[in-house]
């Protein structure tokens, strides 16, 4: 069943929780991200250098989504439209035009990103991969999992056309089970074989049964009709609409992301194995926490399209309200609860298995300042009007200048800096005025409950690691 905007809801025979958009964008992102984590633990027990190969390679590995600019964020907005019905004028595509312009730009991404991995990508692991103990094995587990390019693009770009015409529950509820299985059979195969290379072949099994999957429920959605059905507008306009807001925000994005994950692969070529390793794990739980507090304004990133598209200011301002608020507090909760375990972990003597208190606190405030920015830019552009790369392209410079000025003298603690006074100043301010500007938010006294309050439990805690680890 749908609602009125065109939400798949739950048809009374599904359970609740696994039909609740919400809930499975949540358990999809989770697992996404906890998946090429759940064997580092066993890594560590066979090498330091085999941890911190395999964290940089998978660092890589979640970098390829930035190298589509954005596009599938704004291909499911406009899908939304399209599948409401809703023609807003001439100009506006058709659900066959969108998903034909899917099928030509996710294929030839595949075929360009591959590429990237195999010659960008092997050049940044081949000094962590040269310090494992079996080197060859490294090597040839990238190379599983460069080729691997293909089979991850094809689940993206059904995830696009599911989740723009609104089926969001089900197809994510599959791609979290799939993933969950990858990281179960990575720890099996590594605690039976000890082997990278046997451990990132089992990962792959279940992905390319996902791969099957949701193409299976693309083509119960529409997927094949779509592509059979004549083209309203040409192709070639059709992609003109969907790459002038798409290169904005996705470039922002590259820049903004890639330069974080940059400190971390800046880190592999200077530092350690061991100091890269706890870095890199960080950041790695830091993408994780992204993805997470993400979910609650991607469930509903459909829902304020349409609002917005009608004219109800008052619908899509509520609900993005909501999902910041929600977001913000599972940002808030979750940084809170890695400081909290560091404790321990530091009185027991395995802080060199994780990373230092300090490094942590700097970048958990630094995603706290992200998230919140995010949660107002996600909004504004709605308007289809995008400021993504000004404001991450600043960011990215600065980041990059302070990494390279700082990396050298503090190590790790520089990386994390660099990170925290890039993002804090431009994501603070600029997005929500510009919210308050064209939507007549009431900013700042909106953000006193949800915001403020969230911002204050995550220093406690902070504090907390600071002063008992």
């Amino acid at each position: 069943m749908t609602d009125e905007l065109g939400t798949k809801t739950d048809d009374g025979k599904t359970p609740k929780l696994i039909s609740n958009p919400t809930a499975m964008l949540v358990f999809s992102n989770l697992a996404r991200g906890g998946s090429y984590l759940l064997p580092v633990p066993l890594l560590y027990s066979i090498s330091t250098s085999a941890a911190a190969f395999w964290l940089l390679a998978t660092t890589l590995v979640s970098l390829q989504n930035l190298l589509f600019l954005g596009a599938p964020q704004i291909l499911v907005r406009m899908l939304a439209v399209a599948s409401s019905g809703i023609k807003r004028s001439d100009r506006d595509p058709s659900l066959a035009d969108l998903a034909k312009l899917i099928r030509i730009v996710f294929t030839a991404a595949s075929a360009v990103i591959t590429l990237l991995m195999l010659m960008a990508g092997s050049a940044a692991i081949a000094n962590l991969a040269g310090q494992t103990d079996q080197p060859l094995e490294a090597w040839l587990a990238w190379l599983i999992l460069a080729l691997g390019t293909p089979l991850r693009i094809m689940i993206l770009s059904h995830l696009t056309f599911l989740n723009g015409i609104g089926e969001i529950a089900r197809p994510r509820s599959a791609d979290g089970i799939a993933w969950t299985a990858s990281g179960i059979l990575a720890i099996i195969s590594l605690a039976l074989t000890h082997s990278l290379l046997l451990m990132t072949l089992t990962t792959l099994l279940p992905i390319a049964v996902l791969t099957i999957l949701l193409r299976r429920m693309a083509c119960q959605s529409g997927w094949g009709e779509a592509l059979l059905e004549p083209e309203s507008l040409p192709l070639r306009k059709v992609a003109k609409q969907v790459w002038a807001p798409s290169w904005r925000a996705g470039l922002g994005a590259l820049l903004s992301t890639g330069s974080r994950q940059g400190g971390g692969v800046a880190l592999a070529q200077l530092a350690s194995p061991a100091v890269a390793a706890g870095y890199l794990l960080a950041q790695n739980i830091i993408s994780i926490i992204m993805m997470l507090s993400a979910a609650p304004l991607q469930s509903v990133l459909h829902d304020m399209a349409n609002h917005f598209a009608r004219k109800e200011a008052t619908g899509h301002i509520a609900l993005a309200a909501s999902a910041r608020s929600k977001s913000l507090w599972v940002t808030a909760t979750l940084a809170s609860l890695i400081a909290l375990t560091l404790i321990p972990l530091q009185r027991l003597g395995w802080g060199s298995y994780v990373f230092e208190p300090v490094v942590w606190t700097i970048l958990a405030i630094g995603l706290f300042a992200q998230r919140y920015g995010a949660s107002y830019l996600q909004h504004y552009t709605i308007t289809n009007h995008v400021i993504w790369h000004w404001l991450d392209g600043i960011g990215a410079i600065l980041n990059i200048t302070l990494c390279i000025a700082l990396i050298p003298i503090l190590g790790a603690n520089g990386a994390a800096l660099g990170y925290l006074i890039s993002v804090f100043p431009i994501y603070v301010i600029v997005p929500p005025m510009l919210c308050k500007k064209v939507f007549g938010i009431d900013w700042p006294r909106n953000d006193l409950n949800s915001s403020l309050i969230a911002f204050s439990f995550l220093l406690v805690f902070l504090l907390m690691c600071l002063v008992f680890s």
